[in-house]
């Protein structure tokens, strides 16, 4: 009879109502948080144990291993079901062949549909080539002699690049001049082999990738032989050399430096004709010189090989093994950002949910920013007051983007007019045809910036290099002074809008705070709020407070100083922000628990997970994060109770 008690006293009943509702995300949070909670493991003693070790097995069935990858995963679901509807509304008379979403869609039908075949490597290998008129290697006709006098490493180099193909002999990028942001150059340097992806993996490998690239079963093995000799002697000479600094000079000025025919590589990289007074941003002559020697001396087909090798490797790389409908989600996503930005923002986040989700992250954002402005002004590292300034001033204008969108323009239109001149065509699926126009397409976007500058704030968004478009991690731009919130990074167990404050400061928060760290880290503190690179007389993270600070934080060596700067000033600007400025919010009456413990237990979930500790990527495994996050820190041991800290290690600080 709930509800005739209701008709008689509709205030009270609706607002009942009113505080179940926000009941609800409250205690779905608090549920989730606690089922991963091993009761019978201390907090003190290792608290990654006791806030994660369940985590294991309640998702041990599921296809991811921590909280960003499951959202990641709620997006590619979406992302399934957005296609499924598209291609239902594309069999309708009205759809629109030329949008955004038949294009998206067009791919990936491609990923699902395409024959097997059109992902060989023979086959993207048939559609590309080392340069104009001459073939690779293993597709020459029978019995005829490859030319190898025709064939020219540099631009073979430069006409792979229209694929975004680099980091191969020489690395060339699009980059912001360290000077001017908005002024965009060529940079040349020498190669970087510090990832697995940028290099020949071990010599099975090799012979696999020589294997799908047609080379004929008698050449493979002493070809694998010769180009990992090459790699190797190219890899000896990076260690050699890598003593210079970056600099500008004019096509002329690099060509006399270093012997090269600089200027037809730019020109087949930005596509049209070039002055030798053009300039670029380059370093590592040495190491050109040295190689120039080493190439002249080198079998012109082993070259071709080893650069064919590598692009393989590059393709393996940029694209998905996969025809399931979840992996070519991801392919779509990865290859067209900007649509499916787009697309999932206008499908799953009405305007006036992610108005409310933008008001609630943005309001966060700002009570951190002026608690970190609070603390700058108590100039604990003594400042001078032009770098003190300096600081607040770069803070004060760090901006949030929510989604990767421009923020001035409208989403549909800004996005359309992206992708207007993206054209596949109507006839069979090729899955590498279009990968590679997807490829060629994107490169071609970056490199036009070259001539028509960067974006304005108005209208920036990142574009994305592969890894980022995939993730629904946030990431801060150094050169843009930019935070990105990926719309999927909005989800529950993450972000839900209508909950209590403590969880969204001490997850949300967290992450946010961490961002707004690198602002000011060794690296952040080199540029200015425009990004552009400081003078050499202010260079705080010189001052004796500051280095006295990374020296702290750095007992345990990490070769991630930066994260962990980030984490563990991330982590007090958080929990400060929250219990200094919510005294009267920070009542919860939907637990027992103290709201103290709840912000702990909360941003465990960031670090909750089933990862191997070795896959890694530029970050400490997450146990020891938390672990250095939480050594030392008074708050974490008085909520939980840990003896006193006499044995616990000095408590590292910067700001």
């Amino acid at each position: 009879m709930f509800w005739i008690a209701c008709l008689l006293t509709v205030p009270i009943c609706a607002a009942a109502t009113a505080q179940n509702a926000e009941a609800l995300p409250n205690s779905r949070l608090m549920s989730n948080i606690l089922s991963y909670v091993a009761e019978d493991s201390s907090a003190c003693d290792n608290y990654f144990q006791h806030a994660c070790g369940k985590y294991s097995m309640r998702h041990i069935d599921d296809p991811f291993t921590e909280i960003t990858q499951m959202l990641d995963h709620k997006v590619n679901e979406h992302l399934v079901q957005l296609m499924d509807e598209l291609q239902q509304r594309s069999q309708s008379s009205g759809f629109n062949e030329s949008s955004v979403e038949a294009k998206a869609l067009r791919f990936y039908r491609t990923c699902l549909e395409g024959p097997q075949s059109t992902r060989k490597m023979v086959h993207y290998l048939r559609l590309t080539s080392p340069g104009e008129g001459i073939t690779w290697p293993q597709f020459k006709p029978r019995g005829v002699p490859w030319p190898k006098a025709n064939f020219k490493w540099m631009k073979a180099l430069g006409h792979l690049y229209r694929y975004g193909f680099t980091n191969v002999l020489v690395n060339v990028l699009v980059l912001e001049s360290f000077e001017n942001k908005n002024h965009l150059l060529l940079y040349l340097s020498m190669p970087s082999f510090k990832e697995d992806s940028q290099r020949l993996g071990n010599f099975l490998n090799t012979l696999a990738i020589l294997h799908s690239m047609g080379v004929p079963k008698k050449s493979v093995l002493p070809l694998a032989r010769k180009i990992r000799r090459l790699e190797a002697a190219v890899k000896v000479l990076t260690e050699g050399y890598d003593d210079d600094n970056s600099e500008t000079w004019t096509l002329r000025q690099w060509e006399y430096k270093t012997g090269y025919a600089w200027q037809d590589f730019a020109e087949s990289i930005v596509g049209h004709s070039l002055s030798h007074q053009y300039v670029v941003q380059a370093q590592h002559a040495k190491y050109f010189t040295v190689l120039k020697r080493l190439m002249d001396s080198t079998d012109p087909e082993v070259v071709a090989n080893y650069i064919m090798a590598r692009f393989v490797l590059y393709l393996m790389e940029d694209s998905m093994d996969s025809s399931e409908p979840i992996d070519c989600a991801k392919d779509v996503r990865r290859t067209m950002h900007l649509a499916t930005n787009l697309l999932y923002e206008e499908r799953f986040l009405d305007p006036a949910t992610l108005q409310n989700y933008t008001q609630e992250v943005t309001e966060v954002f700002n009570q951190l920013r002026r608690q970190f402005l609070l603390q700058i002004g108590k100039n604990r590292l003594g400042l001078t007051s032009e770098e003190k300034r300096m600081v607040a001033t770069k803070v004060q204008h760090v901006v949030l983007n929510i989604g990767n969108m421009p923020r001035g323009r409208d989403h549909r239109s800004f996005v359309s007019q992206h992708y207007e001149d993206l054209v596949f065509p109507l006839a069979d699926f090729d899955y590498a045809r279009e990968h590679l126009t997807l490829l060629e397409f994107r490169t071609r976007k970056k490199v036009v910036q070259l001539d028509q500058g960067a974006l304005s704030p108005e209208e920036f968004f990142y574009m994305a290099d592969p890894n980022s478009a995939m993730s629904s991690s946030p990431y801060y731009l150094i050169r843009q002074n930019v935070i990105v919130v990926p719309h999927g990074f909005l989800q529950e167990p993450l972000f839900a809008a209508d909950s209590h404050d403590i969880f969204k400061y001490s997850l949300l928060g967290f992450v946010l705070a961490h961002e707004l760290m690198h602002s000011v880290d060794t690296t952040g503190l080199q540029f200015d709020r425009h990004g552009n690179l400081l003078e050499n007389d202010q260079q705080i993270s010189s001052s004796p407070r500051f280095e006295a600070g990374v020296q702290c934080l750095n007992r345990n060596t990490t070769e991630f100083l930066n994260e962990r700067i980030a984490d563990i000033a991330g982590l007090d600007l958080a929990y400060s922000t929250y219990f200094q400025n919510n005294s009267q919010r920070s009542q919860t009456d939907f637990t027992t628990i103290t709201p103290q413990q709840i912000f702990f237990l909360n941003l465990a979930q960031f670090f909750c997970g089933n990862v191997d500790p070795m896959n890694f990527v530029e970050h400490d495994n997450d146990q020891m994060r938390l672990q250095q996050m939480l050594n030392g820190f008074a708050p974490f041991h008085q909520a939980f109770g840990c003896p006193a800290m006499g044995n616990q290690p000095e408590k590292c600080q910067l700001w």
